[in-house]
């Protein structure tokens, strides 16, 4: 019986560690899969050429005109668009920001800024943005 004894608070020790050891490991696979894992890129950044002339900038602001309607989308709505979409909203100073560095799984580096102004009510008076995308060459 004395045997028995001394052995439990050695499996009690030896499940403690188990344990530890378990948690230790999911904590790292988590942080890998999150590392590794591509962040999605925001609809309005989604399909855009690479932002190296005045044309790729065009197209960025066309699609702001598209999708945000001077006149009839309300300020509030385009606040709430854009943070869910993963930009960063300044609501004070009528900006939204968007940064996002180059990954293991992406190459491309990304940021955007949208500016907005507000007319009598809370309408869309102006919108206006710009973007970068760099890739390196392959």
């Amino acid at each position: 019986m004395s045997s028995n004894a001394t052995r439990s608070p050695l499996r009690g020790f030896n499940l403690i560690i188990a344990a530890a050891l378990i948690a230790l490991f999911a904590a790292f696979g988590v942080r890998m899969w999150r590392f590794f894992a591509a962040s999605g890129v925001p609809s309005l950044l989604e399909d855009l050429p690479p932002s190296r002339t005045e044309a790729d900038q065009q197209l960025f602001q066309s699609r702001l005109a598209k999708h945000f309607h001077v006149g009839s989308t309300e300020v509030d709505d385009l606040i709430d668009e854009l943070r869910d979409d993963g930009f960063t909203v300044d609501a004070d100073n009528d900006i939204a920001t968007y940064e996002r560095g180059a990954g293991i799984s992406d190459k491309c580096r990304r940021s955007a800024n949208i500016r907005w102004s507000r007319g009598e009510g809370d309408e869309l008076a102006t919108i206006t943005g710009g973007y970068s995308l760099h890739c390196p060459e392959r």
